[in-house]
């Protein structure tokens, strides 16, 4: 499940459209847009991989992709400089992410919440390292979506 795409919200999407205003009707949060600005990115690749329905989860391994969300994390406060993860920042955030996001009810709008967001992180903790701070981020991504997918879908 990405974050970022149509019914199913990459969480670093889903952050930033819930915490920072968006402007000029894009796709794209002001973080988002400063990242791919410093990094000289291609908009419309980034957004070909967060619009692409073909897979629920973000691509692992492109390296153009990998070094945008590790800029977007930074940005966020989920990642440091060094790489280095903080679990705290990413649980305030995704608490709050609807359950329609992540499997539930079409209609549900209640929030993640705190015990999924924490069990979600929890089991993804393990997860090992990319191989570059943007893989980790991905990963990372990757691992809390699909954790916190099997966590509403059981129960409902």
């Amino acid at each position: 499940m990405k974050f970022i795409s149509g019914a199913c919200l990459l969480f670093c999407i889903y952050y930033i459209a819930e915490a920072v205003p968006v402007k000029d009707e894009s796709r794209f949060c002001e973080e988002e847009l400063k990242c791919i600005q410093e990094l000289k990115l291609d908009k419309s690749y980034i957004e070909s991989i967060i619009t692409d329905d073909s897979s629920r989860f973000l691509p692992e391994d492109d390296d153009v992709f990998n070094t945008y969300l590790h800029c977007y994390w930074k940005a966020r406060n989920f990642q440091n400089e060094k790489g280095i993860l903080d679990f705290d920042n990413i649980m305030e955030s995704i608490q709050f992410f609807p359950r329609k996001h992540f499997g539930g009810r079409p209609n549900d709008d209640s929030p993640i919440g705190v015990e999924i967001a924490a069990a979600a992180i929890e089991d993804c903790k393990h997860v090992p390292g990319g191989e570059s701070h943007g893989q980790t981020a991905v990963k990372m991504q990757n691992c809390i979506d699909r954790r916190m997918m099997e966590l509403v879908e059981k129960e409902k």
